[in-house]
């Protein structure tokens, strides 16, 4: 008699299907591979034209234009991947109709926008929030060094790889780089602390592309119990000899301690403890949309979101402040 593993037994019994919103876009295109690669039956892909065509027919999907054409009853997850502004609505409505949903980060671009999710129902259990960054192997050996530590500071260095800022990332709606790019470091930082942190100082910059929304952006901040966190995120015209996504994105995360520092560094992890040891580690390069896609499959078939609506909530009012001292500093600059 075979035996399965209890966590590939849903593999066993069924296999999921799965719906992409925006599946032309470049996240909803790895979305949607990295589901079928998980194993699961991506059945239907959401786009309003038909670039979604080519990708429908690799992968066996139905091509609709609107989620209007999604029913409960036929899909055990809906995926969204749209630009932050267009995403709630969406959300909210197949949460109503009673979808599990996993949407891309940030839950929406601003603590504003998100008011119409807050009210959607089963937001707190059936809507998974997508960042990434918890899916890699480092990030939980992270969290548990700082749980046994005194922590000091933080600091992160979050860089995208992006040939230019155009389509809906120059829309000011969507926030520029510290809502689509940095808000990873803010939810993940935030995740491991417990207060809202204060806004020590924020700056922002639009001199890499010209394009109108903020391109690069340097804040610290402080969390109640005087713990420092420093965040420089930013779009860059240069591709990084490494990096997470493929090489499109080079992020460093590094925790001060009383006791030690720790160093992660796309895929590697340093640490230093304070009586000279010390241990590094290296992983293998993660698809992060492919264990993404794992997790979600356990969540779909009742497990817990790793990333709530609450948490999401709370990473997007740290970003609206961000960018509202941000903004506030450009006033004092330019004031006579």
């Amino acid at each position: 008699m075979v035996y399965l593993r209890p966590d590939l037994l849903w593999r066993h019994i069924m296999t999921p299907r799965v719906a992409v919103v925006g599946a032309a876009g470049w996240a909803g295109s790895r979305h949607a591979r990295a589901f079928a690669a998980a194993g699961a039956k991506v059945a239907v892909l959401v786009e309003r034209d038909e670039r979604g065509l080519a990708l429908a027919q690799e992968l066996g999907a139905q091509l609709v234009p609107t989620t209007a054409e999604l029913h409960p009853d036929d899909l055990d997850l809906a995926v969204v991947a749209l630009p932050s502004t267009l995403q709630p609505v969406i959300c909210a409505d197949l949460l109503n109709r009673g979808f599990r949903v996993l949407t891309e980060k940030p839950v929406a671009a601003d603590a504003e926008g998100a008011a119409v999710l807050a009210a959607a129902s089963g937001v707190n259990d059936r809507l998974m929030v997508g960042y990434t960054l918890h899916q890699h192997p480092a990030a939980a050996l992270v969290s548990q060094w700082i749980k046994n530590n005194n922590v000091i500071a933080v600091s992160v260095r979050s860089v995208a790889y992006k040939p230019k800022v155009d389509s809906w990332r120059a829309d000011p709606k969507e926030g520029g780089v510290a809502v689509v790019n940095g808000i990873h470091a803010i939810e993940l930082v935030s995740s491991w602390f417990d207060g809202t942190p204060k806004v020590l100082a924020s700056s922002a910059s639009n001199s890499l592309y010209g394009s109108p929304v903020p391109e690069h952006v340097v804040s610290t901040l402080e969390f109640p119990e005087g713990l420092v966190f420093s965040m420089q995120s930013y779009w860059s015209p240069w591709q990084e000899p490494q990096g997470l996504n493929q090489g499109d994105w080079s992020l460093t995360v590094d925790v001060l301690a009383s006791d030690g520092r720790a160093l992660w560094s796309n895929d590697s992890l340093h640490v230093w403890e304070r009586d000279g040891g010390q241990y590094e580690k290296a992983f293998d390069p993660s698809d992060l949309f492919l264990r993404q896609a794992e997790a979600a499959l356990k969540f779909c078939t009742g497990g817990i979101p790793e990333v709530t609506f609450a948490q999401a909530l709370r990473a997007t009012e740290i970003a609206d402040a961000v960018l509202a001292a941000a903004t506030s500093r450009a006033r004092d600059v330019v004031s006579p």
